[in-house]
């Protein structure tokens, strides 16, 4: 089954009515504003990225998905690291929309449904996602870095708003720290095996929160706050 989220992420990486992948006359205006255009490429890289890991795609694959010659490719975007930086920044912003859940359920479902959306990002773009994490990829830079912490940073700060903990230890900081890592890793494994379902991924990582907390040695007060609320 493909999730709300999956269906909203591939619309806005695909031109409405445009098979990905095809190219063909009439698919986009032939004349575009600047900034439409490197929106265009933005979002054709986007398409690319989901489907081979950015450091194998060339500018001329960029340009045949496009629709487009090489030279306009270049003209936005000098080369294929200015052009990954921006599809990646626009793609972090598109996963923090997903990750605000409603406010009008319980923390324990507004966690669920965040950490679904991150698994069905995880899943849209599978090989930019291994790449991004792995210390030793090209595609990895303290650009890339910095978008990513970016994310691991407004995850902290939603579960602790959405939980009502304004004042965290250092002992709790310290533990989402460790979870998000945990996330992060779990999610490519199973990206690899894919031998649990999605929900079930999601709620052993809950479960893993709860357990993290729980021994993390904070204050009580705190610890017994945050546990019943996702728990």
């Amino acid at each position: 089954m493909v999730s709300p989220s999956t269906d909203r992420r591939q619309a806005r990486v695909t031109d409405p009515g445009v098979p990905a992948g095809t190219r063909g006359a009439g698919r986009r205006p032939r004349r575009m504003a600047p900034h439409q255009r490197r929106d265009d490429l933005i979002r054709t890289a986007l398409r690319v990225f989901a489907r081979r890991p950015p450091a194998e795609v060339t500018p001329e694959e960029i340009a045949e998905e496009a629709d487009v010659s090489r030279a306009l490719v270049y003209r936005y975007f000098p080369n294929m690291a200015d052009l990954r930086r921006s599809a990646l920044e626009q793609a972090m912003s598109e996963l923090l929309d997903e990750l605000d859940p409603p406010e009008d359920v319980p923390p324990l479902e507004q966690l669920r449904v965040a950490l679904g959306a991150f698994v069905d990002f995880a899943v849209s773009y599978a090989p930019s996602y291994s790449a991004l994490l792995n210390a030793g990829s090209v595609v990895a830079t303290e650009e890339t870095e910095a978008e990513i912490e970016r994310v691991r940073r407004e995850v902290r700060e939603l579960i602790l708003d959405r939980t009502g903990i304004n004042d965290p230890s250092p002992r709790l900081l310290l533990t989402l720290r460790c979870w998000v890592s945990v996330v992060e890793t779990a999610v490519m494994s199973w990206l690899r095996e894919r031998d649990m379902t999605r929900d079930e991924l999601a709620g052993w990582l809950l479960d893993q929160l709860v357990a993290m907390v729980a021994s993390s040695g904070g204050p009580r007060v705190e610890l017994d706050h945050l546990v019943t609320r996702v728990s």
